[in-house]
């Protein structure tokens, strides 16, 4: 029997059972003893031990992967890391696949598989460690004793003095300064890191005491100390611990230059003007040369050290510009405005280089320092503002203020600074304004203009995305120009109504800043260039009308006519030729409101127009604009339909201005003027019908709202007319009504008669009728059963079921009048007679007079 190696264990085994591990019978193993004895019984040449071999090679395969499962079982699933990595397991002794065996006939080599790894032991327990680390209890220790050591120098130096006299003190002082100074020399040898910057720590302060002790003790008129020498002592101190940061390796020195500058800046900024600038400046040079030298001699700390440098550099660019500020403190009040002003342009100037230099690829320090330079710059400026009380400075101290939080919040949120961006352009707009404002006395709107203009100029020399920003901050501060022009120019028009005080804003710079900024549409882009053109000019003519008005009321009284009658064609200029939706749609707004503004400054001038008379002109206007907006070419539907509801809300709210106010009045009075509004409406029902016949779809409701405004026009003017007969007033629309209902019918026969034909007939029968019956003028009985007449020849010519129906009623209901009202002249034998004559004629026939009842009824079923 060929015996093999067990899948399981590695060890001999049958294919029926393992006698090492007690395996079962292994299909595998089964298979492939019957296929090596089927390759004995094969000839070499046969074609069939191809294929034999093929599948021997697929059964050797599993019994490889079957192996290889055993083996990662017995593994264990996290091995210790000491454990040895076992050598690479050999792959089982076998043909290849698709490659004949070597072996001779009669005779196989047995398989052998290799036996499963042996056990590993359990992976170690680590051991377990303490709560705190041993580096947080050693920094803690050497923390508290540094503080508790320095606490211990403050009041030596403050108190204990007393009992020891100046010179004691200063020994004292001088030894223990001297032996701090030496001792992180020697820790350092001993590589004792920790400790050194400790006492290297506490070196900084015994050596500011001991300056202070040394100069109390040698100052020759037995004076106080001076804040000035405080400061002055503090800079000894600060020039003496770089030359010790240079010798000795701590970084300790370095940060402990920090508060000593800040202390000693604090003393010399209460001196004298000049002492406490030049002490300050030389403090932010000592801390400019404390990072320089903490750059170049790093520490074992090197990750400390570049902060240090960083925060060095800006603590000297921020003192730098605190010096600057002491200065501007003692300046005469009559400098403070241009100073404040300087310094809010410098502040915008060094915002826009911030954000200029912060999203590219630039150093750490040098952004540091940029980013200093602005806050000082600043909050110098803001106090500057704040002392000098000019209202000119509170926009740029607003807009450097809406900067910081927003650059804050871009920094926080990771954003890609686009706020910031924006932010700093209205900062540098805002600034160079006010200084023009400040110190040249220039006029606002101007000015403002001109930082806008300048702005916009600048940002084309900027690379992206600082260009699109400054540009847009640009666009911001000429929208702004133009608001303040037009609230400015709206806000006399009270003056020209109701005599009240003209506004002292408005001067000839509103008009002339509005037309000049007319011209910047160069720096926008082309298809917003018309609507600025026509913004600023519609505001410029409408600011020069009313202003030449306040010059001579009586003589240019028609001015403010003019000039919304100029702003009007502008805006029906730019509804017809922007390039934008928006464009369109503001131009056809502002068209909706300068129309009614128009007419208003006519009815508040000399000219002699009635108020009916200009109410019909503004409903002719809204005519000619929805004409307009509906058969302008290229055009979009938003555009359009906006243009249509604003001419209809325009006419409408004319219209019932005209009839709440004097219409009635006038219709009774019989002035003239009553015919102005028919008319008004008759024009408006002219442009709905225009509209209609040029709307390539929806046409419907435009021809219904012009039979509707028809028909109140057709009242309105019979009234006028004082047209009493009430055909007249039915007649007419019922007519409209009928044709248009007969066209539609004919066109879309599927709807019914009664759909198109009721109405009309119904307006223009039905009152006549209940007329006809209650007043019983004859004329009006025979008008209307020949007009029913006539409308059931028509039903039954078109096989219409509303006329014939409705036509027929109406000729009942007139001969049952008629017989009601002859009925006392008719003998008293005829009704008998009559009535027997049909009762025997209606038997005689009753079968066939009832198929023919069927038959009608059938047939006014089938009629439309």
């Amino acid at each position: 029997m060929t015996t093999f190696n067990c899948p399981r264990c590695g060890r001999p085994s049958t294919p029926e059972q393992c006698p090492s591990c007690g395996r079962g019978p292994e299909p595998l193993l089964v298979r492939l003893a019957e296929l090596d004895a089927a390759l004995r019984s094969l000839s070499s040449n046969t074609s069939s031990r191809d294929a034999v071999e093929s599948e021997r090679a697929e059964v050797l395969d599993g019994l490889g992967r079957l192996a290889a499962s055993y083996r990662a079982a017995a593994t264990p699933p996290t091995p210790p890391p000491s454990a040895p990595t076992p050598p690479p397991t050999p792959t089982p002794t076998a043909p290849a696949m698709h490659a004949p065996p070597q072996t001779p006939i009669g005779h196989m080599t047995p398989v052998h598989f290799p036996a499963a790894p042996p056990m590993t032991p359990p992976p170690h327990r680590p051991r377990q460690r303490g709560e705190v680390a041993s580096k947080t209890v050693q920094t803690l220790l050497l923390s508290l004793g540094g503080l508790l050591v320095a606490a211990a120098i403050v009041i030596f130096t403050a108190v204990a003095w007393r009992h020891m006299g100046d010179g004691g003190r200063l020994l004292v002082l001088g030894a223990f300064t001297a032996l701090m100074l030496t001792v992180p020399a020697v820790l350092i040898r001993f590589r004792l890191w920790a400790t050194a910057e400790t006492f290297a720590s506490l070196a900084a302060l015994a050596l500011w005491c001991s300056a202070l002790a040394g100069y109390y003790l040698m100052r020759p008129d037995r004076s106080p100390l001076s804040a000035e020498a405080v400061g002055l002592w503090t800079l000894l101190v600060l020039a003496a611990l770089l030359a010790y940061r240079w010798g000795v390796g701590t970084t300790a020195t370095g940060w402990a230059l920090l508060p000593l500058a800040a202390l000693g800046s604090m003393y010399a900024a209460a001196g004298e003007t000049m002492h406490a600038a030049l002490l300050m400046t030389a403090m932010a040079a000592m801390l400019a040369a404390g990072s320089r030298i903490v750059a170049r001699r790093p520490t074992r700390h090197t990750h400390s050290d570049l902060w240090a440098s960083h925060v060095l550099l800006c603590a000297a660019v921020a003192l730098a510009f605190l010096a600057g500020l002491r200065v501007a403190f003692s300046l005469d009040e009559s400098l403070v405005p241009p100073v404040a002003a300087a310094a809010a342009v410098l502040a915008a100037g060094s915002l826009v280089a911030t954000v200029r230099i912060r999203r590219s690829e630039t150093a750490v320090t040098t952004i540091l320092v940029a980013a200093s330079a602005s806050i000082a710059m600043t909050v110098v400026a803001w106090a500057l503002a704040a002392r000098s009380g000019e209202a000119a400075l509170a926009i740029p101290s607003l807009a450097l203020l809406g900067a910081l939080i927003a650059a804050l919040i871009d920094e926080l949120s990771g954003t890609d600074g686009e706020a910031t961006r924006k932010a700093s352009g209205l900062a540098a707009v805002a600034a160079p304004a006010a200084f023009a404002i400040v110190v040249a006395d220039a006029p606002e709107l101007t000015s403002y203009l001109a930082a806008s203009v300048l702005v916009g100029l600048l940002a084309l020399r900027m690379p992206e995305p600082l260009r699109r920003s400054l540009r847009h901050a640009a666009y911001i501060g000429g929208a702004a120009v133009a608001g303040v022009g037009a609230v400015t120019s709206l806000a006399a028009l009270p003056a020209v109504w109701w005599d009240a005080p003209f506004p002292p804003t408005l001067d000839w710079e509103v008009p002339v800043v509005l037309a000049l900024l007319s011209f910047t549409a160069v720096l926008v882009p082309a298809h917003r260039r018309l609507d600025l053109v026509a913004l600023t000019l519609t505001f410029a003519a409408i600011a020069a009308s009313v202003r030449l008005w306040e010059v001579d009321p009586a003589r240019f009284d028609a001015m403010p006519v003019v000039g919304f009658a100029l702003a009007s064609a502008i805006a029906l200029t730019g509804a017809m030729a922007s390039a934008t939706l928006d464009g369109r749609c503001v131009s056809w707004c502002l068209l909706a409101v300068w129309l009614p503004l128009t007419g208003s400054m006519i009815g508040a001038s000399r000219i002699d127009a009635a108020p009916s008379l200009i109410g019909f002109g503004l409903v002719a206007a809204a005519a000619a604009m929805l004409a307009i907006a509906a058969g302008a070419p290229r055009r979009s539907r938003p555009d359009r339909v906006l243009a249509a509801i604003l001419a209809h809300v325009l006419a409408g709210v004319t219209a019932g201005t005209m009839m709440v106010g004097d219409w009635f009045g006038q219709v009774v009075s019989g002035s003239d003027e009553r015919l102005h509004l028919p008319a008004a409406l008759g024009v408006y029902t002219l442009a709905l019908t225009g509209v209609a016949l040029m709307a390539p779809v929806k046409k419907l409701p435009y021809v219904i709202a012009a039979m509707c405004t028809g028909t109140v026009a057709w009242w309105t003017l019979l009234a006028a007319l004082s047209a009493e007969t009430l055909e007249l007033y039915t007649a007419f629309p019922a007519l409209v009504l009928f044709a248009f209902g007969v066209w539609r019918l004919l066109r879309r026969p599927e709807t019914g008669s009664w759909a198109h034909l009721a109405a009309p007939i119904a307006v223009g029968i039905g009152p006549s009728l209940l007329m006809a019956l209650v007043e019983g003028d004859v004329l009006r009985r025979v008008a209307v059963g020949a007009a029913a007449l006539a409308v059931v020849a028509v039903g039954v010519a078109r096989r219409w079921q509303a006329p014939l129906l409705l036509g027929s009623l109406t000729l009942l209901v007139l001969t049952i009048n008629e017989l009601v009202l002859v009925w006392h002249a008719i003998p008293q034998w005829i009704p008998p007679a009559v009535g027997g004559a049909i009762l025997i004629g209606a038997g005689a026939t009753f079968e066939k007079r009832r198929r023919d009842v069927v038959r009608l009824r059938e047939q006014l079923k089938s009629m439309r």
